[in-house]
């Protein structure tokens, strides 16, 4: 009797889609628009950890990264073309 080899779905939880959004999203804020992307990314990040995706962490600390490096980033150049 032979058996045939079934293809193995997806377990959920193994799939970091919305981690990996969350990650672009962060490094993304860091140059353009931080609050919106910053936010976006962050938001992704913790539905990613409600989910159980493993890159999550990474996502959140990336976004958050991003959003107060992008606003520092902004200010330093704001201030730099407008004096101080």
């Amino acid at each position: 009797m032979t058996f045939q080899q079934q293809p193995q779905q997806p377990q959920p939880g193994n799939a970091n889609t919305l981690s990996i959004v969350g990650i672009v999203l962060g490094c993304v804020a860091l140059f353009f628009c931080p609050p919106v992307f910053g936010i976006g990314g962050l938001v992704c990040g913790a539905v990613a950890s409600s989910k159980g995706e493993r890159l999550a962490g990474t996502a959140i600390g990336v976004s958050i990264a991003g959003l107060v490096g992008g606003i520092i980033l902004g200010f330093l150049v704001f201030k730099g073309m407008y004096g101080g």
